[in-house]
């Protein structure tokens, strides 16, 4: 069993999400990242997740999630072409543990400038998450 301790109202949750630059095999990547807080997200075995679920029931789940050193931020790294809006759904391994109420919109994402990025960093798109899958 998990232990995870929510607030009595969901709505205390709360999102972010900006671009990052984040290390991954060496390299540069340039990543959305959607940090969830407001509640205490434990360290398990199973792997955290967070996902965009459109209103079409289409999901778009994070390539990767960690928890953060002191347990109050999930983050889900995803590409950077997401759904235009979304419900932000996050939990441990295929168990979906709680769904934001506030709607994921990709407009409201902090952008990096691009003009400013190091030349060989990598933008990370679904087309590129495909071909790393496929090797």
């Amino acid at each position: 069993m998990l232990n995870i301790v929510f607030p009595d109202n969901l709505q205390e949750l709360s999102l972010r999400a900006q671009e990052v630059v984040k290390e991954i095999d060496d390299r540069p990547h340039l990543l959305v990242r959607i940090e969830i807080s407001g509640a205490y997200f434990p360290h398990r075995a199973l792997e955290p997740f967070v996902k965009i679920v459109t209103s079409r029931g289409k999901a778009e789940t994070s390539w990767f999630a960690d928890v953060s050193d002191d347990n109050r931020r999930l983050a889900g790294y995803f590409p950077t072409d997401l759904p235009r809006q979304g419900t932000v759904e996050f939990g441990y391994g295929s168990a979906v543990l709680g769904r934001l109420r506030v709607k994921f919109e990709s407009k409201a994402v902090t952008r990096l400038d691009r003009e400013r990025l190091p030349e060989d960093v990598i933008e990370v798109s679904s087309k590129y998450l495909k071909a790393r899958q496929q090797r």
